[in-house]
């Protein structure tokens, strides 16, 4: 598909979906709808064209929109070194990376696990890095994460890179839930990128 016609198909789908969403609202309503409809799919255009996969992003938006995500802002995460390469190799057993990076994910949880709409909640995830010591003992980390509903992608970051030191590592994720979320358990996938290298785990919390 070229480059025209794929913009003019993500124009479509824009003012499409934002018709659907619309359709039985009140004036006022459809305005703060809109409003946060064309946002959370100019959201999902934009991961969509990162990716690749302009529909799906698309897709995303619409969903995050309709289940009140549509208007949340993403916080950047914060990663730290917790351990020294000798511990992490006694904690986990990890073994020494010879001729190529090694990575591992090997916790994910949420804290709070069970919260009120309007509050925040934050992810950790805790990892291992190996790298050959030709490679300095450092590499770059991507770092990705998606919020997932009921099999559905709400909202998903853009990808973040970072050189890490080999050892272990701890990353949080903070996410604001918005004041009109639907109740129920959501997932957050994180997914780590070190050369060919990746790993991925998950972390589950409750909105009441």
């Amino acid at each position: 598909m070229s480059i025209n016609t794929k913009t003019t198909s993500v124009a479509v789908a824009v003012v499409f979906s934002t018709s659907l969403l619309s359709g039985c609202a009140t004036t006022q309503e459809n305005e703060q709808l809109a409003g946060a409809s064309l946002g959370a799919i100019a959201a999902g255009v934009t991961t969509g064209l990162l990716t690749g996969n302009v529909g799906a992003g698309i897709a995303a938006g619409v969903a995050g929109a309709a289940l009140g995500w549509g208007a949340v802002k993403l916080i950047q995460h914060q990663t730290q070194q917790v351990r020294t390469v000798e511990q992490d190799q006694r904690l986990y057993g990890f073994a020494p990376a010879t001729n190529k990076t090694l990575l591992k994910l090997n916790k994910a949880y949420a804290s709070p696990d069970t919260i009120s709409r309007g509050q925040q909640v934050t992810v950790y995830s805790d990892y291992s890095l190996s790298v050959p010591a030709s490679q300095g003992n450092s590499a770059p980390v991507t770092y990705e994460w998606k919020l997932k509903k009921d099999g559905k992608v709400l909202m998903a970051s853009e990808p973040a890179v970072r050189n890490k030191s080999a050892g272990g590592h701890q990353t949080n994720q903070p996410i604001n839930i918005p004041k009109d979320a639907e109740a129920g358990t959501y997932v957050v996938e994180t997914k780590l990128t070190s050369g060919s290298a990746y790993d991925v785990n998950q972390a589950v919390f409750v909105v009441r």
